[in-house]
C-alpha cells in the first residue's frame, strides 16, 4: 500500500469512526461520567488525605541556640589552636647559622675547589655508568687529574689498544685477542678512575680545612604549661561535634517536616473551577469515545465512500442517496402531504439511478434491486418504481419478502393477500396485485410480500410465479423487484426470472468484507450485478409486520382467511 493510499485508508477510517454514533456516543458518555465523578471526587479525598497529613506533621525546630553553641565551640577550638602554635614556635630550635671567618681570598680557593670536586663527581659517575674509553679520555682530560704524569702514560696505552683492537674491524669481536685487547683496555680505564678518586680525596681534605664553624645553639626555656591547654582543646572538640550532631538532627528533621508540608499543600490544591473540569471531562470523553470508534473501526472497516466501494467491489456507484431536501412547495398540495413520506419523486439520485436501467431498457425490463437492510432495499426500489411511474411508465413493483413487509410500509398499502396469497393459491394475480398512485395521477401496480409465510414453495410452483412475471413484461414496461441478497443468492428456489440485480449498500455501515462476499456470492449465483446503491442517509422508518397486521385489523380491509392464516 502506496503512502497515498494509505493516507485515504486511514482517512475514510477516520470518517467512519465519527459516523459510529452509537459506539462514540456510549464510550464518550461512560467516560464522561466517569470522568466527572474523578473530578469531583478526587479533589475532595485529597482535602481529607491532606487534612490528615496536616494533622500528623511534627512542630520545627528551632536551631539558633545549636548553632550559637557550635560556633563557640569552634571559637574555643581555635584560638586553644592558636596559643599551642604560638608554644610550638617558641620551643622550636633556631636554625643552625654558619660563622664564615675566612679571609676573601680562602673563600675563593674554596669556591674553585668546590667546582673542581663537582666536575671530578660528575666525570667519575659517568665512567661508572658507562666503562667506555671515550668516558675514561674525557675523566683524564680534566686539569685536576690531567696533570698527574701517570695519567698521559695510560692514556699513551688506551690509544694504543685501541687502535690494536680497531684493526680487527666488526668481525673480529669474537676473537681471543679482540677480547683480550679489550680487558686490558678496561684495566686502564679503571686506573686512570683510581687516580681521580684519589685526587676527589686530596680535594675534599683541603675543603675540610676551610669549611665555615658552625654558631652554638641556644636551647629556649619552656615556660608554658600545655597540658590544661590540650585539655581544654580536647573538650572543646568534643562539644563541637556534639553540637554539629544535634545541628544535622534538627536539620533532618525540619527537613522532613518541610516535606510533609509540602506534600499537604499539593493535596489541598488539588481541584480546579467546574468549568474546567466539565471542559476536561468533555474533552477526555471527546478523544477516548473516537479511540474506541476509530479502533473498533480498524478491526472490522466499513465501506466510507463511493471509491472504496468500488474498490472493494469492483463494480461502478450508480447513485448515492442523501438526506432528502424540505420542498415547501410540495406541502401546500394536499396529494403531496397525503403522500408516504418515503417516496421522494424529485431526488436527483432516484431520477439518476432510474435513467441509467432506462438507458438499457431494451436488455433490463426486470431489475431486482437487493441488499441486507430490508428497509433499505424497500426504499430504493419504491423511489425507483415512483420515478418510472413519474416518467408515465407503466411500472410492476414486487416485494418478496413477507417477513418485513417493507415495500406495503414504504408505499402504506395493505400487505395481503400478495405474493404470498399467490404461491399459497388463496389468491389470483388480479386480487394480490394493488394499484397506487404517485402524485396525483401517476398509477403504479404493487405485489405487496403478504403476511403470510409461505416456507420454501414447491419448484413447480415456483416455475410458475416465474412465467407469470415473464408474461407480464408484455404488460408492463419495468418490473421492479425488492429481495433480499439471502433470497436473491437462492436462484433455484426463487421467484426472480431475471439475472439483472442492483445491489444496496450503507456507507459507514456496510463492512468491507461483507459488501466483498455479497458481490461474489451474487456473481456465484449467475446474477449480473449492474451497479450499486450507496446510502448515505439515516435509515428510514418503517412500520413493523406486526403494526401494519394491527392497523389492518383495525381498519377492516384485512381478509378473514389470512387473518385465520395467522
Amino acid at each position: 500500500m502506496s503512502g497515498g493510499s494509505a493516507y485515504l485508508w486511514m482517512a475514510a477510517r477516520a470518517r467512519n469512526a465519527l459516523r459510529r454514533v452509537v459506539v462514540f456516543g456510549i464510550v464518550g458518555g461512560v467516560v464522561f461520567i466517569a470522568a466527572l465523578i474523578a473530578f469531583v471526587l478526587v479533589p475532595r479525598n485529597a482535602s481529607r488525605k491532606a487534612m490528615a497529613v496536616a494533622a500528623q506533621i511534627e512542630s520545627k525546630v528551632d536551631s539558633a541556640p545549636t548553632v550559637a553553641a557550635r560556633d563557640r565551640y569552634l571559637a574555643e577550638v581555635t584560638s586553644a589552636d592558636s596559643v599551642l602554635d604560638a608554644v610550638r614556635r617558641a620551643v622550636a630550635p633556631a636554625p643552625v647559622t654558619l660563622i664564615d671567618t675566612f679571609p676573601p681570598a680562602v673563600r675563593a680557593q674554596r669556591d674553585s675547589l668546590s667546582a673542581e670536586l663537582a666536575t671530578l663527581n660528575r666525570l667519575i659517575e659517568r665512567a661508572e655508568n658507562a666503562p667506555l674509553p671515550t668516558s675514561y679520555r674525557a675523566l683524564a682530560a680534566s686539569p685536576e687529574v690531567a696533570a698527574d704524569p701517570r695519567v698521559r702514560i695510560l692514556l699513551d696505552s688506551l690509544a694504543d689498544i685501541e687502535r690494536d683492537r680497531n684493526a680487527f674491524g666488526a668481525v673480529g669481536t669474537v676473537d681471543p685477542v679482540y677480547l683480550a685487547l679489550t680487558s686490558r683496555a678496561n684495566a686502564i680505564g679503571r686506573s686512570i678512575q683510581a687516580i681521580a678518586d684519589a685526587k676527589r680525596g686530596e680535594i675534599r681534605g683541603k675543603l675540610a680545612l676551610i669549611r665555615p664553624t658552625l654558631a652554638p645553639v641556644v636551647k629556649p626555656v619552656i615556660t608554658v604549661d600545655t597540658t590544661r591547654l590540650l585539655a581544654q582543646r580536647l573538650s572543646a572538640q568534643q562539644n563541637y561535634t556534639a553540637a554539629s550532631h544535634r545541628l544535622d538532627l534538627i536539620k533532618q528533621r525540619n527537613a522532613r517536616v518541610d516535606r510533609q508540608t509540602a506534600h499537604a499543600r499539593e493535596l489541598s490544591n488539588v481541584g480546579a473551577p467546574p468549568w474546567a473540569m466539565l471542559a476536561a471531562a468533555v474533552v477526555l470523553a471527546l478523544a477516548v469515545g473516537f479511540a474506541a470508534s476509530f479502533g473498533t473501526e480498524l478491526k472490522r472497516p466499513h465501506i466510507a465512500d463511493t471509491r472504496e466501494a468500488e474498490q472493494v467491489s469492483g463494480t461502478r456507484v450508480l447513485t448515492v442517496i442523501k438526506p432528502p431536501e424540505v420542498v415547501v412547495e410540495r406541502s401546500r398540495r394536499q396529494a403531496d402531504v397525503e403522500a408516504p413520506p418515503l417516496i421522494d419523486v424529485v431526488s436527483e439520485s432516484y431520477r439518476t439511478l432510474y435513467l441509467h436501467i432506462a438507458s438499457v431498457e431494451a436488455s433490463v425490463p426486470i431489475v431486482t434491486i437487493t441488499g441486507d437492510d430490508p428497509g433499505i432495499v424497500a426504499t430504493v426500489a419504491s423511489n425507483l418504481a415512483a420515478s418510472a411511474a413519474y416518467e408515465a411508465r407503466s411500472t410492476l413493483l414486487v416485494d418478496v419478502d413477507p417477513t418485513t413487509c417493507s415495500v406495503a410500509s414504504v408505499l402504506r398499502i395493505r400487505p395481503d393477500p400478495g405474493l404470498s396469497g399467490i404461491i399459497t393459491g388463496s389468491a389470483t394475480w388480479p386480487e394480490a396485485i394493488v394499484p397506487t398512485t404517485i402524485g396525483r395521477d401517476r398509477p403504479l401496480d404493487v405485489l405487496p410480500s403478504g403476511t403470510r409465510r409461505a416456507g420454501i414453495p414447491d419448484q413447480d410452483v415456483v416455475e410458475e410465479v416465474k412465467k407469470e412475471l415473464a408474461r407480464m413484461q408484455r404488460r408492463y414496461d419495468f418490473i421492479i423487484i425488492a429481495a433480499p441478497t439471502s433470497y436473491v443468492q437462492r436462484s433455484a428456489s426463487s421467484i426472480i426470472p431475471s439475472p439483472d440485480v442492483i445491489l444496496c449498500a450503507r456507507i459507514a455501515h456496510a463492512t468491507v468484507g461483507g459488501l466483498k462476499a455479497a458481490v461474489d456470492n451474487l456473481r456465484q449465483a449467475d446474477m449480473r450485478i449492474h451497479g450499486l446503491v450507496l446510502w448515505d442517509a439515516e435509515m428510514p422508518q418503517l412500520e413493523t409486520r406486526e403494526e401494519m397486521l394491527g392497523s389492518t385489523r383495525q381498519s377492516g380491509a384485512f381478509q378473514p382467511e389470512f387473518a385465520a392464516a395467522q
